[in-house]
């Protein structure tokens, strides 16, 4: 028989076997170690490779964070000397302006002196023999440009000069004339109805009076035929029509419609100014001032420290020996590892750059964006921070009528009120109420009791008015009476409003004879669609705006602006090319009804680029400061960019004023830290922060400009004017459109 398989193998004994265990094991543990030893020097080499590589980073920013901060000298220079050049100016012009108010004999006021503008007050209030409107009307030019005299001062002058106490004069001063005013057309009115008769219309027999001046109308109608039959009347001059209630048809009473295109209302309201919202104070953590108290817990913690010791078993100190011997045999090898790193720094390797101090300047932290208060006010009250004033506000009073002079034996008696005051009459109808339950079907109201519940009601008033020529209304007006107790503007009482646009007219229906004004949201024309700004010229150059509804082209030339366009528009023709200083140019486009100017609070009510304000800020001053030479438009990339520290816009050199064309322009990205322009363009589908080829970037706008721009854009900018750099900065900064198009 053939032997069995295996039977020819010798069988391994069992310390054999335990031998090539052992063996192995030995073999695997030494892998294992290799493997080790292995990993630790490569992860050394990556360490070594690591640190090179920071060190020459760290190097890198050193080196460009000295050559930032030379830049950004030497942009402070240039900013300086444009600043002190201004301040200058304008001190100069201040002292100027100080110099003709003391030489001025036209008998007119100093608003700023106390004892002249109080004399003026109270002489004004006393003297009644100047209560002809025509006087009046006259008078108020001074009244109001003295109000504007004050209000430039609170805003011209430097803040280091505005005493707390100089602020409150000037605007109790304002009040005071604001008030002045008032009470002299009031006076004015009354001495108009005393003349009633003397002034009545022949064919109708009521007084139909009329007049006014570029900032006032006043119109009033006296019922002194008494005929029922006449239920409205119109102003035609005005066009501003009223409704005429049956139970006023025989009442000795009067229509006043005093319009004015200033409002000196609005400014008392408390959503007038943007309010912050409250930071919540942080809970302070509770400190024990008591040294006993603290003394007792401290040996309390010693105590027990000391009985934890105490509880520890004995393994623990041969365990706690065993770890000695390991942290000593670490401490070695990293002390082996630390000689190796001084040995490489004595060498020249290395060696680590020491940091130098960050210029506040050029890197700051972005602030988080500002919290503001909500509105807290009821449902039918205006909140003037989305809705704003235009067209002036216009008062609608029901007046008694005085007795007429009557005329005795050649003689004429009028009777005489010192001071002159104009009596309201009260007439609320209370159209809101609930209507009284009828009677029963069985029940039959007495006919007497109908008739005088007729003769009780007070309907409301219908008034139909055309809209001022010198506004443009964006959408349909909102139409608001002003709440003297609660000093705010209310939109309770109104009925039946109707706008019709063509005709340029507002329709409606009040329970009630009040101030009231015309209304518009205030961020109708938000957010833009684009904008651009190019050179004309040597410090010249046009802004362009397309804002939500309307487009706006404004020229600017050394320290004045103007709008040029649109030309289509007869509401803002008294505006086209009328050369103003930015303050004045941006109240008179928001008064006439054409807003593109945020407030500080608008990003409440607009959606907009969320950026850094510090990135924003710097932008429009460097973009303002190389307007001469270079044109700037919008960039959809900036928006789709969802960095904050990250603004993008279109940019091009433009020293012929032609049109430019697409290949012309170039896409620039502005951060914190620094200035590029990318390779890629405006029409790209995907967006890269790579370089544009031969070019690199520069620590900001102006010396990036200076460094790719041709020798002739380097000197316009070189020599441009200080006062266009700080118009077209005011402009700029107050359209704000980098983050709101």
């Amino acid at each position: 028989m053939p032997p069995k398989p295996g039977s020819g193998k010798k069988k391994l004994s069992k310390a054999e076997k335990e031998k090539l265990k052992k063996e192995e094991a030995e073999r695997k543990a030494q892998e294992e170690e290799e493997a080790r030893l292995l990993e630790e020097q490569e992860e050394k080499k990556r360490k070594k490779k690591e640190k090179a590589l920071e060190v020459e980073r760290k190097k890198l920013e050193i080196e460009e964070r000295k050559h930032r901060k030379v830049q950004i000298e030497e942009l402070n220079d240039v900013l300086d000397n444009h600043r002190k050049a201004l301040e200058g100016d304008n001190e100069f012009r201040r002292k100027e302006a100080k110099w003709k108010r003391y030489l001025m004999t036209d008998g007119s006021p100093d608003p700023s002196n106390q004892g002249e503008i109080n004399t003026y007050i109270n002489l004004k209030r006393e003297n009644n023999t100047s209560s002809d409107i025509e006087t009046v009307l006259l008078d108020s030019h001074l009244d109001l440009a003295l109000i504007d005299e004050l209000e430039f001062l609170l805003h011209d002058t430097p803040k280091e000069e505005l005493t707390d106490a100089v602020v409150d004069h000037y605007k109790t001063t304002i009040q005071e004339l604001q008030d002045l005013l008032k009470f002299k057309l009031d006076a004015a009115s009354h001495e108009i109805l005393l003349r009633a008769t003397e002034l009545q219309d022949p064919e109708t027999l009521n007084l139909q009076f009329t007049t006014k001046s570029d900032q006032i109308s006043l119109c009033i109608w006296g019922n002194l035929c008494k005929n029922p039959r006449i239920k409205s009347y119109e102003f035609t001059d005005t066009g501003f029509m009223f409704e005429i209630p049956k139970q006023l048809t025989l009442a000795e009473c009067a229509f006043r419609v005093l319009s004015t295109k200033y409002d000196h209302y609005s400014m008392y309201c408390k959503t007038y100014t943007p309010r912050l919202r409250k930071k919540k104070e942080e809970p302070v953590e509770e400190v024990c001032e008591n040294e006993e108290e603290r003394g007792e817990k401290e040996a309390e913690d010693e105590g027990e420290k000391t009985e934890g010791e105490e509880a520890k078993p004995e393994g623990a100190e041969l365990e706690k020996e065993d770890t000695m011997d390991l942290m000593a045999s670490l401490r070695e090898a990293n002390n082996e590892e630390e000689a190796e790193e001084e040995t490489g720094s004595q060498d020249g390797k290395g060696e680590e750059p020491k940091e130098e101090e960050e210029e506040p300047w050029e890197d700051p932290v972005t602030p988080e964006p500002p919290e503001w208060e909500d509105f807290d006010g009821d449902d039918d009250e205006v909140d003037l921070r989305a809705y704003h004033v235009i067209g002036g506000v216009f008062h609608f009073n029901l007046l008694h009528l005085p007795p007429q002079p009557k005329t005795v034996n050649n003689w004429t008696m009028t009777q005489l009120v010192n001071p002159p005051v104009l009596e309201y009459m009260d007439y609320v109808a209370d159209f809101s109420s609930p209507i009284a339950p009828s009677p029963g079907k069985d029940q039959k109201e007495p006919k007497d009791n109908q008739e005088e519940k007729k003769k009780e009601e007070k309907p409301p008033i219908g008034v139909s008015m055309r809209l001022p020529e010198d506004v443009l209304f964006m959408e349909e007006p909102q139409v608001a009476r002003w709440d003297n107790i609660n000093m705010c503007w209310k939109l309770d009482g109104f009925t039946d409003i109707k706008y019709f646009e063509e005709e340029r007219k507002l329709k409606f229906k009040t329970n009630r004879f009040d101030t009231m004004a015309l209304l518009q949201d205030f961020h109708i024309n938000m957010p833009f669609q684009s904008w651009e700004i190019r050179p004309h010229s040597a410090n010249s150059a046009v802004f362009t705006i397309i804002a939500a509804i309307v487009e706006l082209e404004i020229e600017i030339k050394d320290s004045l602006c103007c709008l040029s366009k649109p030309g289509d528009k007869p509401e803002l023709s008294h505006l086209l090319n009328k050369w103003m200083t930015p303050r004045d140019f941006i109240t008179a486009l928001q008064k006439a009804g054409v807003n593109v100017f945020p407030a500080e609070d608008s990003s409440k009510y607009v959606s907009i680029q969320e950026k850094s304000p510090i990135v924003e800020d710097r932008l429009y001053e460097q973009m303002a400061l190389t307007s001469a030479a270079m044109s700037y438009s919008w960039s959809k990339w900036n928006s789709e960019c969802a960095n904050r520290d990250w603004i993008l816009f279109q940019g091009a050199e433009a020293l012929e004023d032609e049109p430019l064309l697409e290949e012309d322009w170039s896409l620039f990205l502005i951060t914190k830290r620094r200035a590029m322009k990318l390779k890629m363009t405006e029409y790209d589908e995907t967006f890269s922060d790579q370089l544009a080829e031969d070019t690199e970037f520069q620590s900001n706008l102006y010396h990036l400009l200076m460094n790719i721009g041709s020798e002739k854009a380097q000197q316009r900018i070189d020599n441009v004017s200080y006062q266009f750099v700080h118009c077209v900065h005011q402009l700029l900064s107050a359209t704000k459109f980098l983050t709101y198009a």
